[in-house]
């Protein structure tokens, strides 16, 4: 119980500047209490320390600059167009479009270090998060390199060559399972993210044990247990060569063999639960960035699970046991799955039961594919077979938007650790008034409860404009974004409107036709309730609840010229949304006298120097201003002067490319 305490301390003290505050002392109150309570001072006084040392670990800002600006290291994750490099105690994202590098190169780069900056969209993957989480912040340019060490295992060239010999389907699904690297422009790799069963697609602890033990159970019946319990993990060990370094695949094999070890030669001198929680504190004392990734805090989390409610078991027969653990490890995942796209699935459960199976047996075959075994054919078939129930099972999916934030998870997953101390103490009518208590908190994050408040949220789209205006229970959408690359309405306007419980759209306005101001229209009016949608100068004026929108632009000429200016007045502020009007149409509105003082600005075509005048802003005089814009976009926005011109009459600016989206509530204005 010691070594679980002393990991759980380290992992608490690694998230304790990530969470909210308050959120994290309350946990760490609770721990430290619990520890004082059951181990007394002299080991709760170790606890502090590594909760301490984990936090101040969180924190740590390890950058090696060198002044010739040579760095000497080695490759140590490779993707398709990237690799991450680490040199001394640093590791760099390195842009590679010739995917020749393997995981042990070591290689000596010239380039001096950038900050990472990739542009990032509202409730989309965000990739810079993803790096920074791995502890890869700055990046390096490859133009100038030589390579002092070649891995003579080249796997990833020979998983290229390995790929190559399928379809599309076939490959996006070797690629993904085998590999776990997904091509989203795979119509199947799209089915499973629509289903929100993408984690499903890459080899996980979860086939993994679906896997060992089919071949276990069949092993014993020719052999002993200690041979059964081995072999599969020895015939499947190039498996993890194949995937590192995923942990989810390290810490499925470490574990077994470890256990193997501590069952057969240690005569189980170590408890389960001492071994996976020295095996955990291994993986962090070696990379506390694992910490932040899913594949490690969830593996463990869910292997813990089976030991804390290993006294309930006993009240199931053999067969049902599988099926409650199973279906405890997706309620234990359930939220964190649903905050993926804001949306509470509610067949995932037995989706999951009928496809990892199937997939288990895939991912077997593609593994003796590899290996040299000719069913090459036999892949391409079941890869088919795959797209085909994937494609039926988006068909009669079910998709409920949910609110998710971090007091759900909180009282979610204090509901579970009650849930299993009932269940150890068997006090199984109270789990029952638990779980309908539960359920009942799940079914009112599907209520909307926000239709008692007033905001504007500018949203983060990119190199774009969208503004969401919230009266009460009336909704009020400012152009939609667009980008060619993927859908904006489904991948970030509705899990958006989804995790703030927006259920309908009152009138959409699109200011003018530029795609990044209209371009995401079309998908939103076929996925989501939009009641209305206004787009000319003849729609206008019109009220929704009480907002009212005047069109103040009539100044007439391209796209931008004539495009639609609102001054709303709201939230006792005074509201000037421009879209990308011109200085032409700001001279024109200017001259027509509207009276143009406002509290907050959208700044016109995201800040280039073709809008906001002098004059403008001058007239306008806002306190704040908001610009939308994507991160290093190629248009070089915002434009140096525009900034400086807001700031000379102290505007405090706000950048949608560095904070995200911006809100602004109100519950009683």
């Amino acid at each position: 119980m010691k070594f679980f305490c002393t990991t759980f301390a380290l992992f608490l003290g690694l998230y304790f500047f990530r969470n909210n505050i308050a959120f994290s002392i309350i946990i760490s109150l609770i721990f430290v209490a619990f520890i004082f309570i059951r181990f007394k001072l002299r080991f709760t006084i170790i606890i502090l320390i590594v909760l301490v040392g984990g936090a101040s670990l969180s924190g740590l800002n390890i950058e090696y600059n060198n002044e010739s600006d040579t760095y000497s290291g080695m490759v140590v994750e490779v993707k398709e167009n990237y690799f991450i490099f680490q040199s001394h105690f640093e590791r760099f994202y390195v842009y590679d479009e010739r995917s020749d590098k393997e995981v042990g190169d070591f290689l000596t780069i010239e380039s001096q270090p950038s900050q990472l900056k990739f542009t990032n969209y509202e409730s989309r993957f965000d990739f810079g998060s993803y790096l920074a989480d791995k502890g890869v912040k700055r990046s390096l340019n490859l133009h100038n390199y030589k390579r002092d060490f070649s891995n003579p295992l080249r796997i990833h060239s020979r998983k290229q060559l390995f790929i190559e010999q399928f379809d599309d389907d076939t490959k996006a699904l070797v690629n993904a399972t085998i590999f776990g690297e997904k091509d989203y422009s795979s119509s199947l790799v799209a089915t499973f993210d629509s289903l929100n069963l993408l984690f499903l697609l890459t080899v996980s602890g979860i086939h993994l044990h679906f896997i060992f033990s089919g071949l276990t159970y069949v092993f014993g019946l020719y052999t002993s247990r200690k041979v059964a319990e081995i072999v599969p993990v020895i015939l499947f060990l190039p498996l993890s060569i194949l995937s590192f370094p995923r942990i989810s695949i390290l810490r499925v094999f470490s574990i077994r063999i470890i256990k193997f070890v501590n069952d057969h030669f240690l005569k189980k001198r170590f408890s389960y639960l001492s071994l996976l929680s020295l095996l955990a504190l291994f993986f962090l004392i070696i990379d506390f960035h694992l910490a932040y990734q899913e594949a490690f805090y969830i593996g463990f989390s869910i292997s813990l699970l089976g030991v804390f409610y290993r006294t309930s078991l006993n009240l199931f027969t053999q067969k049902k046991r599988k099926l409650f653990l199973s279906f405890f490890a997706y309620l234990f995942v359930l939220p964190i799955a649903c905050s993926n796209k804001n949306c509470l699935h509610l067949f995932s459960f037995p989706f999951q039961v009928l496809l990892i199976p199937i997939l288990s047996i895939f991912i077997v075959l593609a593994y003796l594919s590899i290996m040299n075994v000719p069913i090459t054919n036999v892949i391409t078939s079941f890869a088919k077979f795959l797209v085909g129930i994937s494609k039926s099972l988006n068909r009669i999916d079910i998709a409920l938007p949910i609110s998710v934030n971090e007091w759900f998870y909180f009282v979610y997953y204090a509901s579970i650790i009650v849930i299993i101390y009932l269940l150890e103490s068997q006090r199984i009518r109270h789990v029952r008034n638990v779980m309908i208590a539960l359920t009942s908190f799940l079914l009112l994050n599907l209520v909307p409860i926000h239709i008692y408040r007033n905001s504007v949220a500018f949203i983060n789209v990119g190199q774009g404009d969208s503004i969401l205006i919230q009266n009460r229970n009336k909704y009020v959408l400012i152009d939609t974004g667009g980008n060619v690359g993927f859908d904006m309405a489904e991948e970030c306007l509705i899990p958006y409107f989804n995790k703030i419980g927006v259920r309908h759209i009152d009138l959409l306005i699109t200011t003018h036709d530029d795609y990044d101001h209209s371009g995401a229209a079309p998908s939103l009016m076929e996925n989501f309730k939009v009641y209305n949608y206004y787009k000319n100068r003849e729609d206008f004026p019109c009220r929704v609840g009480d907002l009212y929108f005047e069109n103040i632009n009539y100044y007439n000429g391209d796209e931008n010229d004539s495009c639609l200016v609102f001054l709303v007045d709201f939230m006792n502020k005074k509201w000037l949304f421009t879209g990308d009007a011109s200085v032409e149409s700001e001279k024109s509105i200017l001259n027509s006298g509207v009276n143009i003082d406002c509290d907050i600005l959208k700044v016109g075509h995201h800040g280039s120097s073709t809008s906001s005048c002098d004059e403008f802003i001058r007239a306008a005089s806002p306190s704040e201003a908001i610009i939308s814009c994507g991160a290093k976009n190629k248009y070089g926005h915002p434009n140096k002067e525009v900034i400086e011109r807001l700031e000379k009459y102290n505007v405090k600016i706000r950048r949608t490319d560095l904070e995200g989206t911006i809100s602004y509530v109100s519950i009683f204005a």
